[in-house]
């Protein structure tokens, strides 16, 4: 069954979302997520599910969702962008799903109209945010979005940090460098959301300092 993403919006206008991206910052905070989690809606992305159940499971990416679809739960609603081909669909099974119909394109002013994101949004995480405020957030937190370069890259080479929840070191497949312009386009992706009227905090460690708030975990910088 298809289910379209305008029948959801502003259907949750009474609860706080948290986003959980799939950043090793969220083994590091799991027990204090679970805590402030319990009251609110969640927004899951990518591999997160050994760790985190999401009430939302938000796929864009055919290669992400081809390589960790089986971790998906029954228990979760998911929403897949309208790029998903349908042999990832039949490939895991997915009989249930909201179609999430978004542009994002580089230079693309954001908007909603008729049910349809538009923007530039470069991450599944960043489109989540515009997804949450669609729903009616009252208040939107994020966990887990790290970024690719929060960690030197010696300490994920040598696997004294880790890029994600899902793996040991260094776990993308870009490089370094690449890495850095990918950080930049996500934090001007940020900033251009928050620009358009949508409030949000990052509540563990970030390269996107300017939308970190320690102040919740009780985290020192």
């Amino acid at each position: 069954m298809i289910k379209s993403f305008d029948n959801y919006i502003n259907q949750y206008n009474s609860y706080d979302f948290v986003i959980i991206g799939a950043g090793s910052s969220i083994k590091k905070y799991e027990n204090k997520i679970k805590n402030f989690i319990r009251d609110k809606k969640t927004i899951g992305i990518n591999n997160i599910t050994h760790l985190f159940i999401p009430d939302f499971h938000v796929w864009t990416n055919n290669q992400r969702l081809n390589e960790y679809g089986g971790c998906i739960s029954q228990n979760s609603i998911l929403i897949l962008g309208d790029g998903i081909r349908k042999e990832m669909i039949d490939k895991h099974k997915i009989e249930s799903f909201v179609l999430l119909e978004y542009d994002d394109s580089e230079g693309i002013p954001i908007d909603i109209r008729n049910g349809k994101i538009y923007g530039y949004f470069r991450t599944a995480g960043c489109l989540s945010i515009m997804i949450a405020h669609c729903l009616g957030a009252k208040n939107i937190y994020i966990v887990g979005m790290d970024g690719y370069t929060l960690y030197p890259k010696d300490d994920l080479k040598n696997m004294k940090k880790d890029h994600h929840c899902y793996g040991k070191g260094y776990t993308d497949d870009a490089s370094w460098e690449k890495c850095l312009i990918k950080d930049e386009k996500v934090y001007s992706c940020l900033k251009s959301i928050h620009n358009y009227g949508v409030n949000f905090s990052i509540l563990t460690p970030t390269i996107f300092n300017d939308f970190f708030n320690p102040n919740i975990f009780e985290i020192s910088i």
